[in-house]
């Protein structure tokens, strides 16, 4: 059984009040949880109090979670309006029609490898909320553009527009500081 038909097994479990099962995504999915929140909540005020609302969320809607593959979509979503509603913020970015957005282009991407690492997480922290967010969600998280797309509530298209001016801006961040 792969890592994706437990999880699925195990939110079936929780949506029928199994308490191990409840822990077990708790465990699973705590620390991911708090970094994320930790990227959202730059000050770091609310890490806490924001990761207790989201459980207790998950626990009261989890039965209404009509299919358990989206459950990880669902968590981050939950999770997302939690953070930006404690900040009292709202997503920086209005929705704009594919005609407004700007071509992306497909080469000239900037790489990073994994000797970056501490480079880049300084870097995320003194980016813009949105482009921290997404760029925490693709490459930290691993999501997929779809997955991203659920989260954020746009189209899986946008996810990549804004994936690549996120980078862009990581880029001239890393540079300005570290030449």
């Amino acid at each position: 059984m792969d890592s994706e038909n437990r999880l699925e097994g195990l939110v079936c479990r929780c949506q029928h009040g199994e308490q191990t099962a409840f822990e077990q995504l708790f465990r699973r999915f705590q620390p991911r949880l708090r970094y994320y929140v930790r990227r959202l909540d730059t000050m770091g005020d609310h890490v806490d109090d924001t990761l207790q609302d989201i459980w207790v969320k998950v626990v009261r809607e989890i039965g209404s979670l009509k299919d358990p593959k989206a459950f990880v979509a669902w968590l981050y979503a939950i999770a997302r309006h939690e953070a930006y509603g404690r900040a009292r913020i709202k997503d920086p970015f209005i929705e704009l029609t594919d005609e407004h957005l700007e071509r992306v282009p497909e080469h000239d991407e900037p790489v990073f490898t994994d000797e970056d690492a501490t480079r880049i997480h300084q870097g995320l922290g003194k980016l813009k909320a949105h482009h921290r967010e997404i760029l925490t969600l693709s490459f930290l998280e691993d999501f997929s553009h779809q997955q991203i797309a659920e989260i954020l509530g746009i189209r899986a298209g946008t996810v990549k527009s804004r994936i690549y001016y996120a980078k862009q801006s990581l880029r001239k961040e890393l540079e300005k500081n570290h030449g």
